[in-house]
């Protein structure tokens, strides 16, 4: 029994300090990180306006995502510098439920973003680290929404369109399972305030101010190369 603990051990020691090899020879000072994450979701629920004595009911149905791609060198062991692309798009239908006249709403969001980028690791045991980003830099903001129907073929047009200063900050766990590669999962808070204009169909225009405030879950993972 007594040899058998003895064996356990030795294979513990010996995993544990292979994993963090695997994390120290990825995070030395001289290297290049890069990697993507995302996330994709769709969405189908139904809504309902009591308006009194009528009801105004509808569909809702799309989907979203969002993709982000962060490189950099690094700089110091533990310690990455480069840049952070972020693209998210939302696109969403609505059709009136019952819906004789055949109208149909579609709203299309997309924001992308483009910064620099630091992150530092923090190693806490095996071939895990937990790491700190952030990033600022320029964001850009644009929507299409679309209104078709039967009744008298009417068509309705509005676009908005805002850009301006964004940042982001985040906090996420590395599974090292080699020296150059790394699965990741990442908590960001995107914010910044975004300028622009709103133009319906008639061509009327008005200032628009976005306000970006927003949680994300990402996962994906990171290249390691020296």
């Amino acid at each position: 029994m007594l040899i058998k603990k003895i064996f356990l051990l030795i294979f513990l020691i010996a995993s544990i300090s292979y994993s963090q090899q695997n994390r120290e020879l990825a995070l030395t000072k001289g290297g290049w990180s890069g990697g993507l994450a995302g996330w994709l979701g769709w969405e189908n629920y139904n809504t309902t306006l009591n308006l009194g004595e009528i009801s105004d009911a509808a569909k809702v149905d799309g989907f979203n995502f969002i993709f982000s791609s962060r490189n950099g060198s690094i700089v110091e062991t533990n310690g990455v510098f480069g840049f952070d692309f972020q693209w998210r798009e939302r696109n969403r239908t609505i059709t009136p439920d019952p819906n004789p006249n055949n109208t149909s709403e579609s709203i299309d969001e997309k924001v992308w973003f483009l910064g620099l980028w630091a992150r530092y690791y923090i190693p806490f045991g095996g071939n895990f680290a937990m790491f700190l980003e952030g990033s600022g830099g320029y964001a850009s903001y644009s929507q299409k929404n679309e209104t078709i129907t039967d009744l008298e073929y009417a068509y309705y047009n509005n676009q908005a369109s805002a850009n301006g200063f964004a940042y982001n900050g985040g906090i996420g766990f590395s599974n090292f399972v080699s020296q150059n590669v790394a699965f990741e999962i990442t908590g960001r808070y995107e914010g910044g305030s975004l300028n622009g204009e709103n133009e319906n169909d008639s061509g009327i225009k008005n200032d628009l101010n976005v306000k970006l405030k927003n949680i994300f879950i990402l996962f994906g993972f990171q290249v390691y190369l020296r």
